[in-house]
Order: structure tokens, then C-alpha cells, then sequence
């Protein structure tokens, strides 16, 4: 009995481990509903999304970031430190026509599919109303 309940603890805290806050970044959304050791799931517009943390890159910001406005509004515009850089260029590479998302203060703030692969580290985040624009440089640490 003592045995079953010691396994039992364990693999609550695993779970709890494997659903705990997620670091700011940018994640692989894995397909279906995937219970692998790797793979959390957050909500995002009213659906789960399975994300892969093996297939991440992290939003370490190099530089002061930016919000730029035109006639179409504000955008938030970051370049990644050389190795976030290469891991996003890793990760655009290997979701090739798939979805990503990007995670801040562990929520999906945006699910686009890649296009194409971002080589050079610059992000830009569109549109952004004002405040949450300068919300999401406190939370990535910019500010």
C-alpha cells in the first residue's frame, strides 16, 4: 500500500512539474492530443493547445525593443540574443507550414503558422494596442 501510494505521489508531482509555469518563448504546437512527458497543454481563443517544451525558443531579449507606430498601429519589435536567434531559426525550420506559439508570463499571446524561417532574430509583435505593448516589454524584461 505504502508502495502504491509513493508512485501515486510521484506521478502527481510530475504532473504538476510538466504543467507548471512555462518560460517566455516560443513553442512547437504538437498535433493532437499528445500525454507525452514533453508536451503541456495552455488555452488559447477558447481551445487547448498541446505545446512541445522539447521545441522551444526562448525570448531572451538582446537590445532595448521598440514599439513602432503607423497608419496600421503599433507593433512591438525585439531582436533575440545570438543563441535564442538560432534556436528560433531551428524551430521556424522544423515547423515549416505548421503552428508555433508564443508564450509570455505563461500564455499563448499569439498561434501564427510559419511562413518561413526567421533567420535573423528580429520578432515583431502586431498588432499591439499601447498599454499592452509596453505590458509585454515589463513582462519580457525590457523595461
Amino acid at each position: 500500500m505504502k508502495n502504491a501510494m509513493l508512485i501515486v505521489a510521484l506521478s502527481c508531482s510530475a504532473l504538476v512539474a510538466q504543467n507548471g509555469p512555462l518560460a517566455n518563448g516560443v513553442y512547437a504546437v504538437a498535433e493532437g492530443n499528445s500525454t507525452a512527458k514533453n508536451h503541456v497543454v495552455r488555452r488559447y481563443e477558447g481551445k487547448e493547445v498541446v505545446l512541445d517544451t522539447s521545441n522551444f525558443a526562448p525570448l531572451l531579449i538582446e537590445g532595448k525593443a521598440e514599439i513602432r507606430r503607423d497608419e496600421r498601429g503599433s507593433s512591438l519589435m525585439i531582436q533575440l540574443a545570438p543563441e535564442a536567434a538560432k534556436r528560433l531559426e531551428d524551430l521556424t525550420r522544423s515547423q515549416m507550414n505548421r503552428p508555433i506559439a508564443v508564450v509570455v508570463s505563461d500564455k499563448i499571446l499569439s498561434a501564427p503558422t510559419v511562413r518561413s524561417v526567421i533567420k535573423d532574430g528580429k520578432a515583431i509583435v502586431t498588432p499591439c494596442e499601447e498599454e499592452s505593448c509596453e505590458t509585454l516589454l515589463r513582462q519580457l524584461g525590457n523595461k
